[in-house]
């Protein structure tokens, strides 16, 4: 399959990881990492909602946020053609990308190989997929504890039956996201630019008339994004510790 950034998919399987998890794997190096929940490879394949898209000293830099968190995907002049992919999307819209994993700046982060832009219903999908998947190593790591790759995952990582659950729930939380069949395929929403926002700033809090400019740039109404924020913190996900700061819990 051609991508649009002009490379083909190769035949190497690619792990599917959730944000949440991608953000907690920590065993990177040789050229393959070791996830928490025993996911192992070269090559990663990462699907959400590409939120903002800079670049500066000769790299590419782009937030990409599935139900379970944001990533960053990084494109130096190596990946030439995945960076010139990603400054062709214009944000919001939805992304799917495959790369490496690698560390930078205190962060796990995705180099690309491929990206494409993609419908809400692909996205969806791969949420499905990326589920099932998680949760069967879940249980994997509950049922085979003697496995090579499920106990060097749970020696890394320290696992605890906590942690597993803990995942499982973001896993659960992830596909309450999954539109029904049938169901119209929605635009990006204001509450995924939001949190992505609020992810990225210093402290993960702004100010919320700067966070309502933001939101407008990517092409959402003042008032959806004022009613989405008003949701957010209702459902305790932010909250306003001071006047006219909004913080992500």
């Amino acid at each position: 399959m051609e991508t649009q950034s002009g490379g083909l998919v190769g035949l190497e399987a690619a792990a599917r990881l959730f944000a949440g998890e991608i953000g907690l794997t920590t065993r990177i190096g040789g050229g393959s990492f070791l996830s928490p929940t025993g996911a192992a490879g070269r090559r990663v394949f990462f699907a959400g909602a590409l939120t903002s898209v800079s670049s500066g000293g000769g790299r590419v830099f782009a937030r990409i946020a599935d139900p379970t968190g944001s990533i960053t995907v990084l494109a130096g002049w190596r990946e030439a053609a995945a960076a010139s992919a990603l400054q062709a999307i214009e944000a919001p819209a939805f992304a799917a990308v495959s790369g490496a994993l690698a560390s930078a700046g205190g962060e796990t982060v995705i180099v690309p190989e491929t990206v494409v832009r993609v419908e809400r219903s692909v996205r969806d999908l791969w949420v499905l997929r990326t589920a099932d998947l998680t949760l069967s190593r879940i249980e994997r790591m509950i049922d085979a504890p003697a496995d090579p790759g499920t106990q060097a995952a749970a020696t890394h990582y320290k696992t605890t039956p906590e942690t597993l659950a803990g995942l499982a729930q973001m896993v659960r939380a992830a596909l309450r996201t999954v539109q029904d069949a049938g169901t119209p395929a929605a635009p990006i929403d204001a509450r995924t630019v939001l949190v992505a926002l609020l992810e990225e700033a210093p402290g993960r809090r702004a100010a919320e008339e700067m966070l309502l400019a933001a939101v407008a740039e990517r092409g959402i109404g003042r008032d959806a994004a004022k009613t989405a924020l008003a949701a957010l913190m209702e459902e305790g996900e932010c909250y306003m510790p001071s006047t006219g700061q909004v913080k992500l819990i």
